[in-house]
């Protein structure tokens, strides 16, 4: 069987690294899968459910011979560890993300790294709330998008061999600017992200009497804030690494949400019908857009 890489190190077995070690194996892209992390329970579970097969917890012991090394850390860890990991990497290596932000982490990996270690960022989205190697999932990137975003830098082979790796996998591939694609996801993602935390902490704060509010929420606001189950370190270096966009967008947004207040408080009710019918209208567009993309 000709694999497309012969040793993958995931850096972070996680949802994302888990499942794509986990696709990668099933489908015979690769030979060997070892994992890093810090987290030892969640390896050993890693490497008894055939996710990889071994696992290393030190920089310095990252193996010989590593052709594609997958960073699927917070962004902001990933340019330090690939600086411990160079002096055993390979020429012939080839490194790449998941990250859900991109400009700052491209920018800063093409300036890390020495000729002939080529790096390609990744996005593919596709996920969850769940944490851990328990979480991977197999057909996760099945149907689902995955934007890369190359650079003038940006080697033509590396670039061929991480689409084959996407592309079998089952995400459909994307290719964007890097600052294009922060500047999408700060409003789509990102921004949403940063709303269901402060929705689900002003709630904490929110005094009726005696009673525990948090035990009368329904399923919409459920549905809401569902993502404020994300990991909190995960999301810290997301608005880190997209404060510009994402400071702009939560300004627009605020402003928005100012102009509701007034209405409210004004009584304009016909004003409000008009915001409401306008958000409903979008919203069905929004839905029939996604489901032209998932036929």
């Amino acid at each position: 069987m000709a694999f497309l890489f012969q040793k993958m190190v995931v850096v972070g077995v996680g949802l994302v690294g888990g499942s794509l070690a986990l696709a990668a194996r099933r489908r015979g892209l690769v030979k060997e899968i070892v994992g890093y992390g810090r987290g030892e329970k969640n390896l050993k579970w890693a490497q008894k459910n055939g996710i990889i097969d071994r696992f290393f917890m030190r920089e310095h012991q990252i193996p010989e011979g590593v052709d594609l090394l997958v960073m699927a850390t917070p962004v902001q860890a990933i340019n330090a560890l690939t600086r411990s990991f160079l002096p055993k990497l390979e020429a012939s290596c080839l490194i790449t993300d998941v990250g859900s932000v991109k400009a700052r982490v491209v920018r800063d990996m093409e300036n890390l790294l020495p000729p002939g270690i080529s790096f390609v960022g990744a996005h593919p989205i596709a996920g969850g709330e769940q944490w851990g190697a328990q979480a991977a999932v197999e057909e996760l990137f099945v149907g689902q998008r995955c934007i890369l975003t190359p650079t003038l830098k940006t080697d033509a082979e590396a670039l061929k061999k991480v689409a084959i790796l996407w592309r079998r996998v089952g995400a459909k591939l994307e290719f964007m600017d890097p600052v294009t694609h922060d500047e999408i996801l700060g409003m789509v993602s990102h921004l949403p992200h940063v709303l269901a935390y402060a929705m689900v902490n002003t709630l904490s704060r929110w005094k009726v009497d005696s009673l525990d509010v948090k035990g009368y929420c329904g399923s919409g606001f459920k549905d809401f804030t569902r993502i404020a189950s994300s990991r909190p370190e995960i999301w810290r270096d997301i608005c880190l690494f997209n404060r510009q966009v994402i400071s702009k967008s939560l300004g627009d947004y605020i402003k928005r949400l100012q102009q509701l207040r007034r209405w409210i408080r004004d009584g304009e009710g016909d004003l409000l019908e008009r915001e409401f019918a306008s958000a409903n209208e979008i919203r069905k567009q929004i839905g029939s857009v996604d489901g032209k993309r998932g036929e």
